[in-house]
């Protein structure tokens, strides 16, 4: 790849609507949970997040959690405001470490909402969306079942998701104010591609093959009476499993030609360079939301709550392909840091 395009890339990539948005959507997220929580606290609605057993927070109160809530929104919109107030500062001589403070902050900050306050049902939303989108025209398992309170708690869910990466990227932006040309150095991430890709695709894989194998009415890691339980569930699970195969899919892209330039039989695109955002924002979304759900079944199995899932501990692969699912987010978010260092890498 020529300088001229790498230095393309990373003007695409500092310059993209995605960052540009980020403190837009941050915004957004913090006044909009934050009056709903801040209502919630003296009374006037119900708490607008609860926690549930499947949740990183599960020993909270809806209370406790809207106090979280708001303080996370409290302290993004003060933090935004004293990044905006301090725009273009290094150019008038003042230290960068405030700069670097307020970004990692926002970062800080961003990640909590992200993959602490949110929880597993973000995940079931991206898993479920294509047989809930199948069900609005009765084509499916979910064809005439589709239960709108827990699409929307699995919305709210994921609207944290992207809130909090939108204050992760409204970090980053303030981050880069502090370096010398306005750039943040990522290519030092680009050598960890392949690993991480690999790590990326083996654990959704291993999820996927459990439920697969249900599909087909193989009791692969449970009891035989509990395959005759799930009945027709086999069937969203396998919808499950196709949507981990088809991201294991796009996973791959992250190191191979066809994911940095479109293939040239593609009409009207083929052969330009796909847009860095384009592999970024799924990517980041699903770790974040993978690793929030992992977090879950983890305070589940430290709290002895996996009885809420289906089956006895004896059917483990009910639960153990989740137990790996904050490593499959971190390794996917390795990634996605690695794919965006070989696209910004400058030639030296």
């Amino acid at each position: 790849m020529s300088t001229v395009t790498m230095h393309a890339n990373e003007r695409t990539w500092r310059g993209s609507a995605v960052l540009r948005s980020a403190p837009w959507v941050a915004g957004a997220w913090s006044l909009a949970f934050g009056a709903l929580t801040g209502l919630a606290l003296i009374g006037r609605t119900p708490d607008p997040w609860v926690p549930e057993a499947a949740s990183a927070l599960g020993g909270l109160s809806g209370g406790q959690m809207s106090a979280l809530i708001a303080s996370a929104a409290l302290v993004t919109l003060v933090a935004g405001a004293f990044a905006v107030r301090s725009r273009g500062a290094p150019e008038r001589g003042d230290r960068p470490g405030a700069h670097r403070w307020l970004g990692w902050l926002l970062i800080g900050v961003g990640l909590v909402v992200a993959l602490v306050i949110s929880d597993v049902r973000a995940l079931s939303f991206l898993g479920y969306l294509p047989q809930t989108l199948m069900a609005l025209i009765d084509v499916g398992p979910a064809a005439g079942h589709i239960n709108w309170e827990l699409v929307l708690g699995s919305g709210k869910a994921l609207a944290h998701v992207v809130g909090g990466l939108a204050i992760v990227g409204s970090g980053i932006r303030v981050l880069q104010r502090s370096e010398q040309h306005g750039r943040l150095d990522w290519s030092r991430w680009a050598r960890w591609g392949r690993p991480a890709v690999t790590v990326a695709i083996i654990i959704p894989m291993f999820y996927a093959v459990t439920r697969m194998a249900w599909a087909i009415d193989v009791p692969f890691g449970i009891r035989p009476e509990m395959l005759d339980e799930l009945g027709e569930g086999r069937w969203a699970g396998l919808g499950l499993a196709l949507s981990a195969v088809a991201g294991c899919v796009l996973t791959w892209g992250l190191v191979a030609r066809w994911g940095e330039v479109f293939w040239r039989w593609v009409p009207g695109i083929g052969g330009r360079s796909v847009p860095v955002a384009m592999a970024l924002v799924p990517g980041f979304l699903v770790a974040a939301a993978v690793t929030s759900a992992g977090l879950s079944f983890w305070r589940m199995a430290v709290a002895d709550d996996l009885w809420t899932v289906p089956g006895t501990n004896a059917d483990w692969a009910a639960w153990a392909p989740e137990m790996l699912w904050p490593l499959w987010g971190v390794a996917l978010s390795v990634a996605c840091l690695a794919y965006l260092g070989r696209r910004t890498a400058q030639v030296r």
